[in-house]
C-alpha cells in the first residue's frame, strides 16, 4: 500500500507525537510519500517526495495528522483528488477526523484488512470573473465566503441563484457552504445543519443589516452568483478559511458544485448525529 502523508506542521511537538505511528506504518511495509512542505521536516530515508499534480503510483490513501484544517488542505491537493483520506485528530475538535493517535494502530489494521467504508463529500467550485473576462478558479470542501476586508462596516451584496435574483442587501458577508461546511463557519453565523450526503448548498448571510434576510438552502445544481455593489471598499473571497482572493467592484463570483469530490474514511464508531452530540453538544440535556 502507498500513502501520502499530510501533517499540521504547526502543531506542538508533532514529530514526537506522530513518530510511533510512522514507525508502525514502516513496520507494515507501507510506502510513504510526502509533499515538498514535509520533505525537510520528517527525515526518514524511506520517505519519497511527490510533486503536486503528479500523484505517486498506486496511491491508496491519504493519512492526515492534524485537525479539520489539515483535512481541508489535503482535499485540495492537485493530482490526488478523490483519494480516501484517513484523518487522525491531534487537536481538540476534529469534526472531520476519523481516528486518534491512541486508536490509529487498531484502525489502520482494519484498513489493511479492507474492513472500512468511505463516504463521498461534495465540493464547491468558485470562479472569480473580472470585467475583462479573466477567471480565477478555486475548489472548496467547506465553504466560499465573500466578506468585508479591513474596514468594520457592511458591504452591499448582490445575490443570485440560477437565473433568479435573490436580493441585494447590506451585510458583513455571505457564506456559501457544502453540507460538510454547514457545521463550520456557516453554523457560527446561524446557518442550518445539512446532512453530509445531501445534494444541497447553504447560503448564510453574515450579520445582515436587515431582519428580512435569512439563510437559504438551494439544490446543489443551482449556480450561486455574488457581486459586491459597494464602492471603494476592501472586499475578499476566502476559500475554506485558507485561501484568499481580492474582489474588485466589477468582479462576479460564481459558485457551482465541483465535479471533484472528497472521499473520507468513515468513522469506525458512531454516526453523524452522535458526532453532533459529542463534538457540538447538539440536543444534549441532563437526563434524570
Amino acid at each position: 500500500m502507498n500513502i501520502v502523508l499530510k501533517v499540521n506542521i504547526y502543531h506542538k511537538d508533532v514529530e514526537s507525537q506522530i513518530g510511533p505511528c510512522l514507525d508502525y506504518l514502516l513496520e507494515k511495509k507501507v510506502g510513504i510519500w510526502v509533499g515538498a512542505e514535509l520533505a525537510g521536516i520528517f527525515h526518514r530515508p524511506s520517505f519519497q517526495v511527490f510533486e503536486e499534480g503528479h500523484p505517486p503510483p498506486g496511491l491508496s490513501l491519504i493519512v492526515a495528522f492534524g485537525g479539520d484544517g489539515t483535512v481541508l488542505a489535503a482535499s485540495r491537493v492537485d493530482g490526488i483528488f478523490g483519494v480516501p483520506i484517513l484523518a487522525v485528530n491531534l487537536g481538540n475538535f476534529g469534526f472531520l477526523t476519523t481516528s486518534s493517535l491512541e486508536e490509529f494502530r487498531a484502525h489502520f489494521e482494519r484498513i489493511l484488512a479492507g474492513d472500512y467504508a468511505v463516504e463521498e463529500r461534495m465540493m464547491l467550485k468558485a470562479e472569480v470573473v473580472s470585467a475583462e473576462g479573466q477567471v480565477s478558479s478555486f475548489t472548496a470542501l467547506n465553504d466560499v465566503v465573500l466578506h468585508k476586508g479591513s474596514l468594520a462596516r457592511p458591504i452591499l451584496i448582490d445575490l443570485k441563484t440560477g437565473e433568479d435574483l435573490v436580493g441585494v442587501f447590506p451585510a458583513d458577508g455571505v457564506i456559501i457552504s457544502t453540507p460538510t461546511g454547514s457545521t463550520a463557519y456557516s453554523l457560527s453565523a446561524g446557518g442550518p445543519i445539512l446532512y453530509p450526503q445531501m445534494n444541497a448548498i447553504a447560503i448564510t448571510p453574515i450579520c445582515p443589516h436587515t431582519l428580512a434576510v435569512r439563510p437559504l438552502v438551494v439544490p446543489a445544481d443551482y449556480p450561486v452568483s455574488l457581486s459586491e455593489q459597494s464602492k471603494h471598499q476592501d472586499v475578499m473571497l476566502t476559500v475554506d478559511g485558507q485561501l484568499s482572493h481580492s474582489i474588485k467592484e466589477e468582479d462576479r463570483v460564481i459558485v457551482t458544485r465541483s465535479p471533484q469530490v472528497t472521499r473520507l474514511v468513515k468513522p469506525f464508531e458512531g454516526s453523524f448525529f452522535s458526532r453532533l452530540r459529542g463534538k457540538l453538544k447538539w440536543g444534549e440535556r441532563e437526563r434524570k
